[in-house]
């Protein structure tokens, strides 16, 4: 089976199939590609192993790179299920993070909850095949939370105000509320909860969904610099493989097509910007390896600015999904 595109420079497909990693993630994105009869299976042992030397940081639980919180979202991504015992264990202690009003906090204490982390656990939680009532609770949160301009504020402290009430005085003062003005909504917060609600096939989130990609669109969220408020700031027109509190302009392509024609210059533009940074034999440049990405977890050996095989194959994915592409 061959992947052909008037887009792509050469046939990449037998240069994605000689490793298992970039075979198994082949068959996991792109599931209509039948070109090799192995099916093979990253080894769960691996990735225990990898997280080994984090035990002790469970304090840490929302950070990229060391969390729990990571950490499940990384095994979910690459098709683990809560179903595991490795992965249920770990699910298990992130749900006792969840606060009565149903979202997840980050690493603050007095714990509050907020928008990214949230958005991102219940994406996980969907992607894991959990079913427990700590889902229905955290997708309520999200549709609860959603601001009138259609984005998430990254989480309850919108103001220097608040932030000492929150932080100095451990109370949440008479000022946190979802509505301020002078506060934008969060792109990280938006983009995380627009994809746990895509994830759901309930009537009352469809709207949702729709408006949270009309302010990403609208505000130019997807493609500037940017990120959480107390977060550095990433360039998410940069490729590579994010997933956990992360996106880039892949995805940005994908949600794009929910909102059809009206986001059609936009998709273009994002479009041209991804295939001009293809190479000669028609791979694509890993551009970003943040902790919140596939290449860290899995602690892949190739370099920024190198050929990639996970960034390749999600290109052309969204080849596919565009209908820019077809298998033959």
């Amino acid at each position: 089976m061959k992947i052909k595109s008037k887009y792509l420079r050469g046939d990449i497909i037998q240069w994605l199939l000689d490793d298992e990693v970039s075979l198994y993630f082949l068959l996991k994105i792109i599931p209509g590609f039948k070109g090799h009869d192995i099916h093979k299976e990253i080894n769960p042992t691996l990735h225990s192993a990898l997280y080994s030397a984090h035990k002790k940081a469970y304090k840490y639980f929302d950070t990229p790179g060391i969390g729990i919180m990571w950490f499940f979202s990384s095994l979910v991504e690459i098709g683990f299920k809560a179903s595991d015992n490795a992965v249920y264990r770990v699910l298990k202690e992130i749900l006792t993070y969840q606060q009565d009003d149903g979202g997840f906090t980050l690493n603050w204490k007095p714990f509050c909850s907020t928008a990214c982390i949230t958005g991102q656990i219940v994406y996980s939680l969907i992607e894991s095949g959990y079913q427990g009532k700590e889902l229905e609770n955290g997708i309520t949160w999200i549709l609860d939370h959603q601001r009138h301009d259609g984005g998430w504020l990254h989480c309850p402290v919108a103001s220097f105000g608040d932030a000492l009430k929150y932080l100095l005085f451990k109370r949440a003062g008479e000022g946190i509320r979802l509505e301020h003005t002078d506060v934008p909504s969060c792109a990280v917060a938006t983009v995380m909860c627009a994809r746990a609600l895509m994830k759901i096939n309930k009537q009352n989130s469809n709207d949702s969904v729709q408006r949270a990609i009309a302010y990403i669109l609208r505000n130019d969220a997807m493609f500037k610099e940017t990120g959480c408020r107390c977060r550095v700031a990433y360039n998410h027109e940069l490729l590579g493989y994010p997933f956990y509190l992360d996106y880039d302009s892949i995805d940005a392509i994908h949600f794009s097509l929910l909102l059809g024609e009206k986001a059609l210059s936009l998709r273009i533009r994002l479009f041209n910007q991804c295939i001009k940074k293809q190479f000669d034999d028609g791979s694509f440049p890993l551009e970003h390896r943040r902790r919140g990405c596939m290449h860290d977890f899995l602690q892949l050996p190739v370099k920024r600015g190198e050929r990639d095989k996970l960034t390749t194959i999600r290109l052309l994915s969204m080849l596919l999904g565009t209908g820019n592409a077809i298998m033959e």
